[in-house]
C-alpha cells in the first residue's frame, strides 16, 4: 500500500509538470501547432461540407501575478501565407482573464511575384490588473470576408509573447 501511495504521488506530480505553464518575466514562442484554429461553414460543394479557418487561438495559465497591480505585455512576431493568398489582413488580441488588454491588426502583401508577411507588433506598458491575470489568450483573426479567409491559406505562425512587471 505505501507502495502505491508514492506511485500515485509521483504519477500525480508527473501529470501536473505536463500542463502548460507561463510565468510572467519568460518569454514564449507560439507556432502554428499551438494554436487551435477557428473553423466557420464556407459552401457544400459535391455533398462534402468546406470550412473556412477564420481564427486560432490558444490559452494558458500565467503564474507570478500575485500581488502584482500591472503588467507589460510585449507580442512580435510573423505570420506566413501561401504565395498565392498574401493580400490578407490578420488582427492579434492578447486577452487577460478573458479582457482584452491590445490588439494589433497587420497586413500581408503580394507584389511583383513576391509575398510579404505580417508582422504583428504588441506592446503595453503598465496595463492594470487589479484582480490578477490568471489567464492568458492569443487570439488572431483573419480578416475581411468569408471567401477571403478561405482561399487564404495561412502557413506558419511564429510570434514571440514577453509578459513582465516593473520592479
Amino acid at each position: 500500500m505505501k507502495y502505491f501511495l508514492i506511485l500515485a504521488a509521483c504519477l500525480i506530480s508527473n501529470a501536473a509538470s505536463a500542463l502548460p505553464t507561463f510565468f510572467v518575466g519568460e518569454a514564449m514562442q507560439i507556432t502554428k501547432s499551438d494554436l487551435q484554429p477557428i473553423t466557420q461553414f464556407y459552401k457544400r460543394e459535391n455533398g462534402v461540407d468546406k470550412y473556412a479557418e477564420v481564427a486560432y487561438e490558444v490559452e494558458f495559465p500565467i503564474y507570478g501575478t500575485y500581488g502584482l497591480t500591472e503588467i507589460d505585455v510585449e507580442l512580435t512576431g510573423n505570420i506566413y501565407s501561401a504565395w498565392y493568398s498574401s493580400n490578407f489582413g490578420m488582427k492579434v488580441a492578447v486577452f487577460c482573464n478573458n479582457t482584452i488588454v491590445a490588439n494589433d491588426t497587420s497586413y500581408g502583401v503580394r507584389y511583383e511575384h513576391a509575398s510579404y508577411l505580417v508582422k504583428p507588433q504588441i506592446h503595453v506598458d503598465s496595463y492594470p490588473i487589479p484582480d490578477g491575470c490568471e489567464s492568458i489568450k492569443i487570439r488572431m483573426e483573419k480578416q475581411g470576408n468569408l471567401s477571403r479567409m478561405y482561399f487564404t491559406n495561412i502557413m506558419d505562425i511564429d510570434v514571440r509573447l514577453y509578459i513582465t512587471n516593473k520592479f
